[in-house]
């Protein structure tokens, strides 16, 4: 049996600054994760020989309060601007191009959608993005798409109020060798015991117990920082059972379906498409499309919500199929041949995440703030999903790490 003043569950960027502000606090702590990795949802592959692609968190979000930007600026990284707004690149809607310009019609039926989500949650009622929403516009399906690629569940199942409570002041950036490589590099000098996961927790005596892959632990608090999903599926036993209002936050906030896709071609397939572009097809809707990013040789497109959870439930090669018909509806089926290479993730089955990243329902917008609360002042959470103004990011799950460790030093 191993005894600690605090443990922390899960070395992802929470769990990471969580241990960072402990070591700067002199407090004694054992950092405990459960997979064979740090870095949680920020997760780099080698695609290729020298071509790194993010399987899990890929931008750099308000790079001014984000510390992997620090650390990218220390370590001289190359990092690019986000290129994906809804207005950027062309557009191809069912064989053909539409006229340039068009972006800008998208852009205010976008911005037009938010100003009509703010009136409805006036009064403070809550709704689905779906209900708020002008869904007969002919931008709607690019609107329903994209969203769901950047919050993980569509508009139907997702909440107004969690949507406007985003912050979002600052350019986004992404790293040439990678989030998840330099989440590696922001986790050095942190002691972590890997393979090591937490399959109970009694806080029903003076000391808390673990019970993990490694043996007993004691301690007197505990900071968990592992995903919503793993809290969902009760990965972790609690004696006694977690409190009904702690449940229905967990409950509220589920992890949608973010499906990242590469696949690389010769440059000549390539060179002939634009850096951004989405491709709109009456059988299946809306697909935006990153073309060389970083000067590399694949193009990489993201889902989220039903689509990006068929692509999953799916095997690899009824994805990659999936995304090469787009391509070859802009260039032609003789124009496209199979990858080279591919790569796509796969959240919902990582046993230790078990979802992409979190997605209020309609109602329970609020919820984040009652999930971030301690129980009895031992037990503490932490991560994306306990923040309510940047759910769904590094420098909201670094932040709320802090926050968590310093709560639990007082």
């Amino acid at each position: 049996m191993t005894c600690t003043e605090i443990v922390i569950v899960g070395a992802g960027a929470a769990g990471l600054t969580a241990a960072k502000e402990l070591q700067r606090l002199k407090q004694d702590f054992l950092l405990l994760e459960a997979s064979h990795r740090i870095g949680g949802r920020a997760y780099t592959e080698v695609l290729a020989p020298n071509m790194p692609f993010d399987l899990g968190a890929h931008w750099i979000m308000e790079p001014s309060r984000n510390p992997l930007m620090h650390l990218a600026e220390r370590e001289l990284l190359c990092v690019e601007k986000d290129g994906k707004h809804y207005t950027a690149g062309r557009y191809f809607e069912d064989g053909e191009w539409l006229p340039e310009g068009s972006e800008r019609e998208l852009g205010a039926y976008w911005d037009n959608q938010f100003e009509a989500m703010v009136l409805a949650v006036k009064g403070h009622q809550d709704a689905s993005v779906f209900d708020a929403i002008d869904n007969d516009d002919r931008w709607a399906t690019y609107f329903h798409a994209l969203y769901a690629k950047d919050n993980t569940r569509d508009v139907d199942q997702a909440s107004v109020k969690d949507a406007l409570a985003f912050v979002h002041e600052e350019d986004d950036l992404a790293v040439a060798s990678g989030l998840g490589a330099l989440m590696v590099r922001y986790g050095e000098g942190v002691p972590v015991m890997l393979n090591s996961a937490v399959r109970s927790l009694d806080y029903s005596g003076s000391r808390l117990k673990l019970n993990t892959a490694k043996g007993h632990i004691h301690a007197d608090k505990v900071i968990l920082t592992v995903s919503n999903g793993v809290l969902a599926s009760q990965g972790i036993k609690f004696k006694p059972d977690l409190p009904n209002w702690k449940l229905d936050a967990i409950e509220g906030l589920p992890l949608g379906s973010h499906t990242r896709v590469a696949l690389m071609f010769d440059k000549t397939v390539l060179r002939e498409l634009p850096a951004h572009f989405t491709v709109n097809t009456s059988r299946e809707g809306p697909i935006h499309f990153r073309n060389q990013p970083f000067g590399y040789d694949y193009v990489e497109i993201v889902m989220g919500g039903r689509v990006a959870e068929w692509m999953e439930k799916s095997d690899q090669r009824a994805t990659v199929e999936f995304v090469l018909t787009k391509l070859r509806d802009v260039l032609g089926s003789k124009a496209v041949p199979y990858p080279t290479h591919h790569i796509v993730s796969a959240w919902n089955g990582d046993e230790w995440v078990k979802g992409a990243y979190s997605s209020a329902q309609p109602g329970a917008a609020d919820q984040r703030s009652i999930l971030a609360q301690p129980i009895d002042s031992r037990i503490y959470f932490a991560g994306e999903a306990t923040s309510s103004t940047a759910y769904a990011s590094i420098h909201g799950a670094c932040i709320s790490g802090r926050d968590a460790a310093r709560a639990a030093v007082t």
